[in-house]
């Protein structure tokens, strides 16, 4: 088989019900595609607009920024849509045990190697470091493969992350509507919004100094970004543009927010074309997961432990983080499950009723401890807050300080520093947590609202009204 050719479902799906048993994709590694083989059962066509839809999803960076978009590739397929992920090699794994198709794009870095760059998780300069060693050296990488998948794949609606460059201007040029998502409600920049950018801000931003940085940001990030975007560019003959960052994270045919309204509620200067869709569900990887027999039985084993969790990235820069969470629960007299990332955890002073696992899904965990106390990853947070249960965040960098603000003016949680974190402090954080029934109540009500929330479902929907207008 060519390099161009890929072995594809039918075009356009027959109008009535069909129940199909079929490998719709092969592996072809020589197109550098691989993809599973699928029994579903299609609805009619009617049920979802007057055609089924080939959706390409391009997205990067660790699992907060992979799982949101298999969740929504997961719904669009559950429609009887074909569905295509453009992302990272490390996401192979998740993407495939998911039952969606998969297509890696540039380096192959693992989150452990990424994470063990010094200011990867830098409260000062890890915007800095990501952009620099990790974004920018894909782009040239990322608008390569998103060019080849265009043509090949042939999609009806694209769905591309806000870091990776490239797709929108590609579908531009091809006609193709592209949609930009946002992870993270720091990134639209509103006035209104109490947005907390820098590890040294207040937990709450007066309108008069968001406006002011609101307008300051978006010079620094042409200054910043436009540059090297540009050079990028030009090499693939698409001219020079201003403003790369903004238009990537506001341009398109619309801009989806993937956030709860009860987290970050719609604003007056929010982009023209959003929609604040709600958290998507998913945090399975189960190549990295505990045996679900052994956290079932601790956690049938005694109270609701504390669990602690620093997501996918952080985790790998704990430090002593984890032998302070297992003291802290000696000091507290607690249960504790230790979500650390390894599989080997014997240098941990683990006493009684703790107890420490690489990984967990914080759908399970979560909903079964009493407290959970996490770096403040966009998903984590969102997982942690659907479990119903009061939180301590412990920041590290990039939104995680927003993230916390917004939890703790909720009323759901507290903020502890990176640098204050000791055994003795987690304590004295955790123990109003536990003991204070107001954080247990608005945790619960908060949860209630969340778990009726699917943003999944909603950015599907988007994708086939906006996909129905385009074909009118």
């Amino acid at each position: 088989m060519g390099t161009a050719s890929i072995a594809y479902a039918p075009r356009r799906l027959l109008s009535c019900a069909l129940v199909l048993d079929v490998n719709l994709f092969r592996p072809d590694r020589e197109a550098g595609f691989t993809s599973v083989g699928v029994s579903r059962t299609l609805m009619a066509e009617e049920s979802y607009g007057e055609l089924m839809l080939r959706v390409l999803i391009t997205t990067t960076g660790s699992s907060g920024d992979i799982n949101p978009f298999v969740a929504v590739g997961l719904a669009l397929r559950d429609r009887g849509h074909e569905v295509l992920i453009l992302a990272n090699p490390h996401a192979e794994a998740k993407v495939l045990e998911a039952g969606l198709s998969f297509r890696p794009f540039g380096r192959d870095i693992g989150i452990s190697e990424i994470a063990s760059n010094p200011g990867m998780m830098d409260a000062k300069r890890g915007p800095r470091t990501v952009w620099r060693d990790f974004v920018l050296p894909d782009i040239p990488a990322m608008i390569e493969t998103a060019g080849m998948t265009l043509d090949e794949f042939r999609p009806d609606v694209a769905l591309s992350h806000h870091i990776f460059f490239g797709t929108q201007w590609l579908c531009a040029a091809r006609g193709i509507p592209c949609v930009q998502v946002a992870l993270s409600p720091i990134v639209w920049f509103s006035r209104y919004d109490s947005s907390v950018l820098q590890h040294w801000e207040p937990d709450t931003i007066p309108v008069w100094y968001a406006s002011v940085r609101r307008r300051a940001s978006r010079v620094i990030m042409r200054w910043a970004i436009d540059g090297s975007i540009n050079r990028i560019r030009r090499r693939f003959r698409l001219g020079s543009l201003r403003g790369a960052f903004v238009e990537s994270t506001t341009g398109g045919a619309a801009v989806l927010g993937l956030w709860s309204k009860h987290f970050r509620a719609p604003e007056p200067d929010d982009p023209t074309n959003a929609h604040t869709c709600g958290f998507c569900w998913f945090d399975r990887q189960r190549d990295q997961e505990t045996d679900t027999g052994k956290l079932q039985a601790f956690l049938d084993a005694g109270d609701p432990p504390i669990v602690f969790c620093l997501g996918s990235t952080a985790v790998h820069v704990a430090n002593d983080f984890y032998h302070h969470a297992a003291e802290a629960c000696h000091l507290l007299k607690r249960r504790g499950l230790l979500l650390t990332g390894k599989r080997d955890n014997h240098h941990l002073p683990l006493t009684n009723g703790v107890c420490a696992m690489a990984y967990a899904p914080l759908s399970i965990a979560a909903a079964r401890g009493c407290v959970t106390i996490h770096h403040g990853g966009a998903g984590t947070t969102a997982h942690a807050m659907r479990a119903g249960k009061p939180t301590v965040i412990v920041p590290f960098a990039h939104d995680q300080f927003d993230n916390a603000a917004r939890a703790k003016r909720l009323g759901v949680s507290a903020t502890l520093s990176r640098d204050s974190v000791s055994a003795v402090a987690l304590a004295q954080t955790i123990r109003p947590m536990i003991e204070d029934d107001g954080y247990a109540s608005r945790a619960t009500t908060l949860g209630e609202k969340l778990t009726n929330e699917n943003g999944a479902q909603v950015a599907a929907d988007h994708l086939e009204a906006l996909t129905n207008r385009s074909k009118k």
